[in-house]
């Protein structure tokens, strides 16, 4: 009897330690893939700016506030690009300057970062007083591109309206012209 327990008691030893083993390494990897997620990562410094950004310290929500706006401009943009390409509206170059102004948002978002680290509270401010123009000018940029996009869909949307208006016209004309030649005869 003894011996049934003893073996008993080694058999539910080795059942748990082979299922806390198992379960050891499922929780180990699903840290370390939560660890390596993009979009966890991307969440958590979206999180982070977005409560940098109102922070009382006016020194640490300015160059937070900047980033913000640069990324929803970007993103903004190319919504807007997007948009036109799925219409069939001509984007021209556009695309390609789209990209040149995310790669100079993207330089200026990384000189962002280093004054918000600066020490010095001195040249903190003075970096982000510069970087502030900065932005601002790419955000002009932006918008200018986002409304040489609306434009130009106006302008289409308007040539396309004319058309079908004119289109819609001879059809009535058409109509009215075979309604008054063959539409009173009796004998059809």
């Amino acid at each position: 009897m003894l011996e049934t327990f003893v073996e008993a008691l080694a058999i539910g030893a080795g059942v748990l330690a082979a299922m806390g083993a198992g379960t050891g390494v499922a929780g180990w990897l699903v840290v370390r893939k939560v660890r390596r997620s993009r979009i966890i990562e991307r969440t958590r410094d979206r999180g982070l700016l977005a409560a940098r950004a109102y922070a009382p310290d006016r020194l640490t929500r300015e160059p937070a506030r900047l980033i913000g706006e640069l990324k929803r401009s970007s993103r903004a943009t190319h919504l807007a690009l997007a948009e036109a390409a799925a219409q069939g509206r001509p984007v021209g170059d556009l695309p390609r300057a789209a990209a040149e102004i995310d790669r100079a948002a993207g330089s200026l978002e990384h000189l962002l970062r280093v004054a918000d680290r600066e020490p010095n509270r001195t040249l903190k401010q003075e970096l982000t007083t510069d970087l502030a123009a900065q932005a601002r000018a790419l955000d002009d940029l932006s918008a200018d591109l986002r409304r040489c996009l609306l434009q130009t869909s106006r302008s289409i949307d308007t040539l396309q309206l004319d058309q079908a208006t004119s289109r819609l016209r001879t059809e009535i004309s058409a109509m009215s012209t075979w309604r008054d030649s063959y539409g009173n005869r009796q004998g059809w």
